[in-house]
């Protein structure tokens, strides 16, 4: 039996509020792999703390990167688009630095995470 509320009745509603997704809140892996090696000696601790830097830094380093592409994309989307504004932008500095920062901080973590990896 449903009841009507409006044009909308108390069965339609539930069925919606089903199928609404409900906000998970995002487990912070570090923390997980932390909680795993809970009886490890503080080194490990302070890795995984370096861990989580590095991995923060890593994707603030590829939204940099991703912002420069589609800055890129936004300029040849845009019809009043020049010569020389397209030769600035081959030009131009772009993301280098943070290419090579997000190559060092890839290498770190990479290498923390043996550390982890061998004391498990």
């Amino acid at each position: 039996m449903s009841v009507a509320i409006g044009k909308v009745s108390v069965q339609q509603q539930e069925a919606v509020a089903v199928r609404r997704p409900t906000a998970v809140p995002e487990a912070d892996p570090v923390e997980a792999l932390r909680k795993r090696l809970a009886s490890r000696s503080a080194r490990e601790h302070v890795v995984l703390d370096f861990l989580s830097d590095d991995l923060r830094e890593v994707r603030e380093a590829l939204d940099h990167v991703q912002a420069y592409v589609q800055g890129i994309e936004r300029a040849m989307a845009d019809p009043r688009l020049t010569q020389q504004q397209l030769l600035a932008l081959a030009l131009g500095g772009g993301p280098g630095e943070q290419l090579d920062y997000l190559g060092e901080m890839l290498a770190n973590t990479r290498r923390r995470l043996a550390q982890v990896a061998a004391r498990m």
